[in-house]
């Protein structure tokens, strides 16, 4: 990676974190010709990327890749283009091929980490950012001509100005910490374990299988060369019950085992061992504070369950781009470009969250869930909006009302008196 120097020192664009939100809005503010670096705090190398990821890029955030370079991660050596099918306990919910009407067949991927994170990387340098990885910025100071970011990094200390500081150092975020962004933090009732193997014959239209059992969600999701990621979110009682001298896999795969809806276990060869987590609450912060934007995890941590983590990543980094085209980085344009985030923050992701906090606990009304689940699995167009929904291209807000007409109407029918057979005259 790069190492700084006093022709380094000057930037337009700081952007503190390296991962997908970080990348995407160094590659994003670099095409528009801005000067950009990356500070990193971990050593990265192509060994170097996120484990604990279902890596299911939903719909709304494929194109970002095409828009930064990496359109080829679509391939099939790379990804699986995958669409979801769930199993409620109202019935199969499968829309057909569009998510919705009149728009383009768009599609979500499973693009594993391994493959995206090294990407990202090599395209943010190919575009002309610098990259700053073992580098951590220690402190940061605002004066009428921008910022100053003091680092450490394997070259001694060095300080660095920039017209802008972008934080996306994730759900940890040191930045907001300094700042003093506050975070909103919700339960997560869930925990999780996930693994990936071969030997699994998934479905031969590549779909990724959501599969609500009780209070729990299984996940099968096909990835390239035949691999499988298997993803459990369970009651955190049932995955710390597992234990035994073999660990929790034969737990875990029995677990699928006993699922009618999911494919047989019988030859399934573990890759690694599990992978998991008992508590991550989610996480709520403010897109902008201060003159400071934040991206990604940084901004909006929300539980894996719902899948929006490297979706949103993507995405907000993207919308943070496109509220400074024609923008400069200084004065009123500024403040008009981190008012223009915030709102497109608070119109296209803000909204999905409280659904998401929502389903993050268990304690729910079953009969309810099942009610609502058979009207969605028995009106296709319902259905297609759901599938919309949950991969981030329709507002709850505008499924809420379908879903309310749809019931309403189902009851009205329900409860209509038949009308009796008229005697001939």
């Amino acid at each position: 990676m790069n190492t700084p120097n006093s022709d380094q020192s000057l930037l337009d664009v700081a952007v503190v974190g390296g991962s997908i939100a970080g990348c995407v809005t160094a590659i994003r503010f670099s095409q528009m010709g801005y000067r950009v670096g990356i500070f990193d705090k971990k050593t990265m190398g192509d060994q170097s990327y996120k484990q604990l990821c279902t890596h299911f890029i939903q719909p709304h955030a494929v194109p970002v890749l095409a828009q930064i370079g990496l359109a080829h991660l679509y391939e099939p050596a790379y990804s699986v283009p995958t669409k979801a099918v769930f199993v409620t306990p109202g019935g199969l919910v499968e829309g057909p091929g569009n998510y919705l009407p009149g728009q383009q067949d768009l599609f979500a991927l499973n693009l594993e980490r391994r493959i995206l994170d090294p990407a990202l990387r090599a395209a943010a340098q190919q575009q002309g950012v610098r990259y700053l990885d073992a580098t951590t910025v220690e402190s940061i100071e605002q004066d009428d001509s921008g910022w100053s970011l003091h680092t450490r990094g394997e070259t001694g200390s060095h300080r660095f100005r920039a017209r802008l500081v972008v934080a996306a150092d994730g759900r940890r975020s040191r930045l907001a910490r300094e700042l003093g962004n506050p975070t909103e933090e919700h339960p997560n009732d869930r925990a999780s374990l996930r693994g990936y193997f071969t030997g699994i014959k998934t479905r031969e239209d590549d779909r990724s299988v959501f599969i609500m059992n009780d209070r729990d969600l299984a996940c099968v999701y096909p990835l390239p060369g035949g691999r499988t990621q298997l993803v459990l979110f369970a009651e955190k009682s049932r995955v710390e019950s597992w234990r035994g001298p073999d660990g929790r896999l034969p737990q875990f795969l029995t677990y699928f085992d006993d699922l009618p809806d999911a494919p047989s276990m019988s030859d399934a060869v573990p890759e690694t061992t599990l992978l998991g987590y008992t508590d991550y609450p989610n996480q709520i912060r403010q897109p902008v504070w201060g003159s400071i934007p934040f991206v990604g995890d940084a901004a909006l941590s929300l539980d894996p369950m719902s899948g929006v983590g490297c979706g949103f990543a993507l995405v907000s980094a993207d919308l943070l781009a496109r509220s400074f085209a024609d923008r400069s980085l200084t004065g009123d344009d500024l403040r008009a470009g981190l008012d223009e985030y915030r709102a497109r923050f608070e119109a296209v992701l803000l909204p999905h969250a409280e659904g998401i906090c929502r389903d993050a606990l268990v304690d729910k009304d079953e009969a309810a869930q099942r009610r609502t689940f058979e009207t969605i699995s028995g009106n296709p167009e319902l259905s297609q909006k759901y599938l919309a929904l949950t991969g981030r291209m329709l507002l709850p807000d505008e499924f809420k009302q379908d879903l309310m007409r749809a019931m309403m109407s189902a009851a009205f029918l329900k409860r209509r008196p038949r009308s009796s057979p008229t005697k001939p005259s």
